[in-house]
């Protein structure tokens, strides 16, 4: 039963062309998050960046920097997947992880940067400015792409497997303006977005397959329409097979590109609020409706055609105890040929939905439920969740959610506000378990930031 070192993987991944392949792997490691905790804590600010239409019981706010990070893969952990040998050593089981893979696996990461909000308004309006750094990252790769890699390619004699990954990372920064309205029992909320892209590293065609031939391992038939963009702060050198090591490296900027951007997009988010009674309140939301085109430093890397192989037998270099990852890469990389190409392209955010229904059983206690939903790499997310909220007096809130998702699973999530007069700190977390024990979690989520409020709105 073959089994790898995690040192070893990590340093035969540093070779060239193995970039994808080592994205993949690192990202499987759990160390813009669903934010299921903060999207029912309605006393708070930050709510409104989900929902355009939530309001506060203030005139003024103004929120200092805050941050919020998640990650999380298709139910891999850790623990599920490695083991420690007779020498000490942390080894992966290969059989145990391709075992544990799906069809398409999915590795997502968000970090969510708000230097600032501010808020004001009256008793049926506010206005919202606000100002984010956003970094969006996911990556989906099929289960044969692992198992070529670990087990070699005589298990698909006679059969075509597609091998590509598709991933989008992107930072970027974002403006925004919003409103919002109330009629009665209604309220609507709408946000426009100016952002500006600083670094993209994504796919578009995704298609890589390999064909081994029935009569023997080491014939093998190609065909791919493969594309990888890059542009702003990254990079990328090495992807037209011309020698050298592939290499990804950020170039320099300055604050004014910083805080704007060079790259130039659009995004919309849209909300409303619909109270039935004084206990009972819908709301819903659609957010991130927009894209980025990027110019500056753009670079479309390309590889199309069809192509035949002879000489490669992937299973007897896996199956040696010096595996030699460096070379199945290499060689792949030879046949799929990369050309590149200066030009502009489009990238657009990943839209997510919000829909919840609240209802205060009493006037401590308040209790919900809540849809989520959101797009990755053209595949829908859906999560659905409970949540229970304690009022602790004027100075302190606290609550507790239970959610499952597609790409999450159950997660027990936990939140807490405290009021200190004017001044308003608040954690978030959506899997309060992984906070303790990463390596027994496939999802990590956490968001901390304060706020000023001042004044009271009348109703």
């Amino acid at each position: 039963m073959k089994k790898f070192t995690i040192n070893k993987i990590q340093e035969e991944l540093r070779k060239k062309y193995c970039f994808i392949l080592g994205l993949v792997l690192m990202g499987m490691i759990p160390v813009q998050g669903q934010d299921i905790g903060l999207s029912m804590m309605d006393n708070l600010w930050q709510t409104n960046t989900l929902n355009p239409a939530k309001v506060t019981d203030r005139k003024f706010i103004f929120s200092f920097p805050g941050v919020s990070a998640s990650l999380g893969t298709s139910a891999l952990t850790l623990n599920k997947i490695t083991s420690t040998n007779a020498a000490g050593e942390t080894v992966i089981n290969a059989n145990d992880l391709i075992s544990r893979l799906n069809n398409k696996n999915t590795v997502w990461a968000n970090t969510n940067f708000e230097t600032f909000h501010l808020a004001f308004g009256g008793a049926r309006w506010q206005i919202s400015l606000g100002h984010a750094f956003k970094t969006n990252t996911s990556i989906t790769f099929p289960k044969e792409l692992v198992q070529l890699a670990l087990q070699g390619n005589a298990q698909f004699i006679g059969e075509t497997v597609n091998i590509a990954p598709e991933f989008n990372t992107s930072t970027y920064g974002e403006w925004a303006i919003g409103t919002a309205i109330n009629y009665d029992r209604f309220t609507f909320g709408a946000k426009i977005k100016f952002l500006g892209g600083l670094s993209n590293f994504s796919s578009g065609n995704a298609v890589a397959s390999i064909h081994t031939d029935e009569s023997s391992v080491y014939e093998l038939n190609l065909a791919s329409d493969y594309t990888i963009n890059s542009a702003g702060l990254i990079d990328v050198s090495g992807l037209e097979g011309d020698g050298g090591e592939v290499d990804i490296s950020m170039t320099d900027i300055d604050a004014m590109d910083a805080l704007f951007g060079q790259n130039k997009g659009i995004a919309i988010d849209l909300g409303a609020t619909f109270r039935l009674s004084d206990k009972l309140e819908f709301s819903g939301s659609i957010l991130d409706l927009g894209m980025i085109n990027w110019k500056e430093n753009a670079k479309v890397y390309s590889s199309k055609g069809d192509y035949e192989y002879k000489g490669l037998d992937l299973i007897n270099l896996v199956e040696t105890e010096d595996t030699d990852f460096g070379q199945i890469a290499d060689t792949l990389s030879e046949i799929f040929q990369f050309t590149k190409a200066d030009q502009s392209y489009k990238t657009t955010l990943a839209w997510r939905t919000y829909w919840t229904v609240s209802y205060q059983i009493s006037e401590k206690f308040t209790v919900g439920g809540l849809i989520h939903t959101r797009k990755l790499k053209g595949n829908f997310d859906p999560t659905v969740a409970v949540s229970a909220a304690l009022d602790l007096g004027r100075w302190w809130t606290l609550g507790a959610n239970l959610s499952h998702g597609k790409s999450t699973g159950f997660a027990l999530g936990a939140n807490t506000a405290l009021r200190l007069g004017p001044v308003q700190l608040f954690f978030a977390t959506d899997n309060l378990p992984a906070l303790f024990n990463i390596t027994n979690n496939s999802y990590a989520h956490a968001r901390l930031g304060m706020n000023l409020a001042f004044g009271k709105r009348d109703d």
